[in-house]
C-alpha cells in the first residue's frame, strides 16, 4: 500500500493536494475508488481490511481524503462545488476504465451531481447510505444511458434510519441490487467489514469482472 498525493483544484481557482492510499493493481481488473463519509478518512479503509481485500484480490483500490479530512487537510469544499471536484480528481488520479466508485454517506454529494452527466464513465457504483438521494432524484437522477450501463449496489446498516431512503434509490436505477448488513448502523462497514469486504468483492466479480 502507497500513500500518494495529487494536485487539482477545487473550481474557484484555489489549488488542493489530495492525499490518497492506493494499492496497485495485479492485472487489467476495474479501478476502485473510495470515498468516505463525515467523520472518517482515507484510512477508514485500511482499519475495516478494505484495501488489504481489494490488493489481495489484485484490484487497483485508491482510497481518498476529501478536503477538509485526514492528510488533505483544509476547508471541505461547498456542496456546488463537489461534483465537478471529483471529475477532477478521478482524472488527476488517472484512474482507468472499468471504474467503479464506494460512496458512503457525505460523500454522495460529491458523486450524485457528477452522476447526472458522467453515469456513462462508471461501470459500478456502491452507494453505501448516500446523502442527497431526494435532491437528486428530484432533479432528474439518472439519464436513461446511465441507468442502462450503470451497475449499483445499495448497502444499507438495518439499523440505520436511512435505510428508507433506498426506495429513492429503487425507483431512479431498478436494476440495483441491496443489502441490509444486519445489527449494523449508519457506518455499517464498521460494525461488519468482513461481510462488507465480501460483498464488495462478490459484486466486483460477478457485475464487473474484477
Amino acid at each position: 500500500m502507497t500513500s500518494i498525493y495529487v494536485n487539482t483544484d477545487d473550481g474557484s481557482g484555489h489549488k488542493v493536494r489530495v492525499h490518497a492510499l492506493e494499492t496497485p493493481a495485479a492485472g487489467k481488473g476495474p479501478t476502485v475508488v473510495l470515498l468516505h463519509g463525515q467523520a472518517f478518512q482515507a484510512d477508514t479503509w485500511q482499519q475495516t481490511g478494505t484495501l488489504s481485500a481489494l490488493g489481495a484480490a489484485g484490484v487497483r483500490a485508491v482510497a481518498v481524503d476529501l478536503p477538509g479530512h485526514g492528510a488533505t487537510g483544509g476547508e471541505p469544499l461547498l456542496p456546488a462545488q463537489r461534483g465537478a471536484f471529483l471529475g477532477r480528481l478521478l482524472r488527476a488520479l488517472r484512474v482507468a476504465s472499468p471504474l467503479v466508485v464506494v460512496t458512503p454517506s457525505m460523500s454522495g454529494s460529491y458523486v450524485l451531481p457528477w452522476l447526472r452527466e458522467h453515469a456513462e464513465e462508471l461501470a459500478g457504483w456502491v452507494a453505501v447510505a448516500p446523502v442527497g438521494l431526494r435532491q437528486w432524484k428530484d432533479s432528474g437522477g439518472l439519464s436513461e444511458g446511465g441507468q442502462s450501463k450503470l451497475k449499483v449496489l445499495a448497502i444499507y446498516g438495518e439499523n440505520d434510519r436511512m435505510k428508507q431512503d433506498y426506495a429513492l434509490l429503487e425507483d431512479a436505477v431498478p436494476r440495483a441490487q441491496y443489502l441490509h448488513i444486519p445489527n449494523a448502523g449508519h457506518p455499517c462497514y464498521l460494525d461488519d467489514p468482513a461481510l462488507f469486504n465480501r460483498e464488495l468483492l462478490r459484486f466486483l466479480e460477478n457485475e464487473i469482472g474484477a
